[in-house]
């Protein structure tokens, strides 16, 4: 019963790891490389979810629990203990931006759709959206970064065009290497949490997945699938962006959530039946 366990827990790591495999050679990043940065995620897991409630979590523990040597994590451990600290970067402030822009009712139409705004003005302006929701950054360094990473435009007659209902960055590659690292670890986190948690702790994870689809309805169903989940995201972003507004600073958990849609397309590997899966 283990070899079976461990033949599709290895069979799983694969499928998890190959899409990652491609960013990595893609980004001239060797095996070697690759396999430093696996060691540091060892330990820092382990010390992060493997600790005994208290009791230190000693070298010794970690290499137990890691399968390394115990020099080898005083080592990694002294890495992750110089490493620097995230900065938050202009993207950050960006995102900020974007949702205020797709949720604050200023700033949306009559279909709760994001407004052309002009630049300048005391209500309903980009300028005003930057005040409220960009801290510290300057009207003219948001439009820059908007327009670099692809998702705003200056239309004519001073106004800014919101051209991306979403943060996705069109012409910077490391930011959605970034954004790709969050979203997969979100959706890890979720399975994880899962595999843990069943029945009503669960958290909601679903997926259709219909093989042999003809290409005239793989077409279709790409458009009509991002339509309808902008709709879902945009209502989901006014939900949490009014509960947010209307809470006591008292009432903050300290938690990030949320909730990602995304589509996907693989070609078939081998023959097999037309079915659903919804998976749990």
């Amino acid at each position: 019963m283990k070899s079976t366990a461990n033949n599709i827990l290895a069979k799983a790591v694969i499928t998890l790891l190959k899409p990652l495999l491609r960013v990595l050679i893609q980004n001239e990043v060797s095996h070697a490389e690759f396999t430093e940065l696996a060691r540091r995620a060892y330990v820092e897991v382990a010390y992060e979810h493997f600790s005994i409630p208290g009791r230190k979590t000693t070298y010794s523990r970690v290499a137990v629990l890691t399968g390394l040597s115990r020099k080898e994590v005083v080592r990694l451990n002294k890495l992750i203990e110089d490493a620097e600290p995230e900065v938050s970067s202009t993207p950050n402030r960006a995102i900020r931006v974007i949702n205020g822009w797709m949720s604050d009712p200023e700033f949306l139409d009559k279909k709760n759709k994001p407004k052309h705004l002009p630049i300048q003005g005391d209500t309903g302006s980009f300028s005003a959206l930057v005040a409220r929701y960009s801290g510290d950054i300057t009207l003219g360094a948001v439009i820059d970064e908007l327009e670099r990473i692809g998702v705003a435009s200056r239309l004519k007659g001073d106004k800014v065009e919101l051209t991306s209902l979403g943060y996705i960055p069109s012409e910077d590659q490391l930011e959605k290497i970034r954004i790709m690292s969050v979203c997969a670890a979100d959706l890890l986190g979720t399975a994880v949490h899962n595999l843990n948690h069943p029945g009503d702790q669960a958290r909601f994870q679903r997926q259709i997945d219909y093989q042999d689809v003809p290409a005239s309805v793989v077409e279709k169903f790409e458009l009509y699938s991002r339509e309808k989940s902008t709709e879902l995201i945009q209502d989901l972003n006014r939900y949490l962006s009014a509960g947010k507004r209307q809470s006591k600073a008292k009432d903050k958990t300290g938690r990030r959530v949320g909730l990602g849609i995304y589509y996907f397309e693989v070609a078939l590997t081998r023959e097999n039946d037309d079915e659903e899966i919804e998976s749990d």
